[in-house]
């Protein structure tokens, strides 16, 4: 089900709103285990509408986890190839809604390819999105979110870039 930008407003409105509610009613802040920050840096939906956040997430290499998760976790891994955050963030959204994505689900965890012709916004491709539905742990109520993003570059554009950066 693809999502019009003004219900996809009128959602991540409804979910903060309703997070902190859920805040207020509970008279506490939530717990957060060491090194990770479940703050939601956007939120995008799934290819079937569901509410998918990328939160700041966890940094790679801390409290005992050799990966992260979420915003943190992609820049860590340089997953953003020098696109801005507003760019890589509508990749994200033009991956999850592309009429040719291809989704696969292991355990919790669902993985999915733009498959474009053209590739997404930018200039690097096709790109790859990973997120979980799963509630479990997260101190608002909501998905876990997205897991990690990058781009595939199988349009060729890595080697492009390489020549013209020398």
């Amino acid at each position: 089900m693809l999502s019009s930008p003004v219900r996809r407003a009128a959602i991540a409105t409804g979910a903060s709103i309703a997070s902190t509610i859920g805040l207020l009613i509970a008279g506490t802040v939530p717990a957060h285990a060491a090194g990770e920050n479940w703050a939601v840096y956007s939120t995008h939906f799934s290819p079937k509408g569901h509410d998918i956040p990328l939160r700041y997430g966890r940094h790679d290499n801390t409290a005992g986890h050799t990966t992260g998760f979420g915003k943190y976790h992609i820049e860590d891994r340089g997953h953003l190839l020098g696109v801005s955050w507003s760019t890589f963030k509508k990749d994200i959204d033009e991956t999850l809604d592309s009429p040719t994505i291809k989704c696969s689900k292991k355990n919790t965890t669902w993985t999915c390819d733009s498959n474009k012709i053209n590739g997404v916004n930018s200039t690097w491709g096709n790109m790859k999105v990973s997120y979980t539905h799963s509630t479990s742990g997260t101190p608002d109520g909501r998905a876990r979110g997205i897991i990690t993003a990058y781009y595939l570059n199988d349009c060729g554009c890595f080697a492009a870039e390489e020549k013209t950066s020398k």
